[in-house]
């Protein structure tokens, strides 16, 4: 039925500028809303504004959905230091549930018929969107028209240049998605395991080859868990050098974003099953969450005790692929996020990190929690000895530590490993 009200998904790339186009041809009223989640400057706002008008878009929206974001679910995903697989720290995931509550809420208020986003069938983002809308507003049509007719995106560039519209071939050939915990790159190259990217389809990270010769230190300081400041000193880029950020949330990680960017860091490919079961490839670069990562890892190692850090290790993965996976609603979730708030109580200090070549190397951190400062002060020093025991006593523990190892290996050799 012609002339519904729609609430579009809408970010002005070549799948959402489609999506108007088409329910516009098809004689709808559509509202287009862009949740802005760390990957447009004002300039870009304004120019996503001009095409929804341009493309007929009835009203725009803008949502800046960047501190809640980083609020409730960036920070998590640090406390938790997930990474998809060990390498990809869920750049979209996270974001498309955000954008999707924010989308149905203007749909609500504005009494709109349908929703209407612009994901195809093959990947995640179709399931994250439909789950957010069916969860919150049960009643309302959902449209996928990427997804539901099975378009290529260059009939979706074919579309649009036939009705004066104007896509470039790079727009074409890949699909950019930007948001403040990085850049999801898909192309051709994705598409199988083999091939590479090529250098043109790496939009915001320089190569290893084009980087600086000279590195970049800087010292990031954590509260309960959390960057608070950072101080960059050497190799940065102009603006940046020698200047203390000292700003939380999601400018820390802009600037890192920008600066890890500079010196090659965050590229990266993950393979790995969608939600739906099959497999995918995709490129991103994350330098910034790489950087913060790599920091808050090392701090944790100097001031939490090795059975925090093996059930962090466990519970996060499961949070962390919780999110990713669309699961957001779950009650699981608000469970592991209590751990994980509890368990940051004592990751409070400085990191001390060097950039170079595409690398992330901590260098060293300092804590008021420290346990090797507190081992130290008892007497203990690593590599040397102890007041805490004697030799004697360090022998007998080491004796009595052997024996279950001493016993499984004899029983297992039927006893000729002879006795203890």
């Amino acid at each position: 039925m012609p002339d519904r009200n729609f609430v579009l998904a809408f970010s002005g790339g070549l799948d959402t500028s489609y999506c108007l186009a088409v329910l516009v041809d098809r004689g709808e009223r559509v509202t287009t809303v862009t949740v802005n989640t760390g990957g447009f400057d004002t300039d870009e706002l304004r120019e996503i504004e001009q095409q929804a008008g341009h493309l007929g878009a009835t009203d725009h929206v803008v949502i800046d959905g960047r501190a809640r974001l980083y609020d409730e679910f960036v920070s998590s995903i640090l406390k938790a230091n997930y990474l998809r697989h060990g390498v990809y720290p869920s750049c979209v995931g996270v974001e498309r549930m955000l954008q999707a509550e924010e989308v149905t809420k203007v749909a609500l208020e504005r009494g709109s018929d349908a929703i209407a986003h612009g994901s195809t069938g093959a990947g995640n983002d179709h399931v994250r969107f439909d789950a957010v809308i069916k969860a919150l507003a049960p009643q309302l049509e959902i449209v996928g028209l990427i997804r539901d007719e099975q378009h290529t995106r260059e009939e979706e560039r074919d579309f649009l240049r036939e009705r004066g519209h104007a896509v470039s071939d790079m727009t074409a050939k890949y699909s950019f998605n930007v948001g403040i915990l990085g850049t999801t790159i898909g192309g051709e190259e994705t598409y199988g395991s083999w091939e590479y990217l090529p250098e043109e389809a790496w939009p915001t990270t320089k190569s290893i080859a084009d980087a600086p010769d000279e590195p970049a230190e800087l010292v990031i300081r954590f509260e309960l868990g959390l960057p608070v400041g950072c101080e960059v000193a050497g190799g940065a880029p102009g603006e940046l050098a020698g200047v203390a950020i000292g700003v939380p949330g999601y400018d820390t990680l802009a600037m890192l974003n920008r600066l890890g960017g500079e010196h090659g860091v965050g590229r990266g490919i993950h393979t790995g099953q969608t939600i739906m079961g099959i497999s995918g490839r995709l490129g991103f670069e994350a330098p910034g969450m790489l950087i913060l990562i790599a920091a808050h890892r090392e701090l944790e190692r100097l001031v939490l005790s090795n059975g925090q850090q093996t059930l962090k290790a466990s519970l996060g993965s499961t949070f962390g692929d919780m999110l990713h996976e669309g699961r957001y609603y779950d009650p699981l979730l608000t469970d592991i996020r209590a751990f994980l708030d509890s368990s940051q109580e004592r990751v409070t200090g400085d990191v001390r990190v060097r950039l170079h070549k595409g690398n992330v190397i901590a260098l060293g951190c300092r804590s008021p929690y420290s346990l090797l400062e507190a081992g130290r002060r008892l007497g203990s020093t690593y590599g040397h000895g102890s007041s805490l025991w004697t030799g004697e006593e360090a022998r007998a523990f080491a004796h009595i530590y052997s024996t279950a190892g001493v016993l499984a290996k004899s029983s297992s050799d039927g006893g000729s490993n002879g006795s203890t």
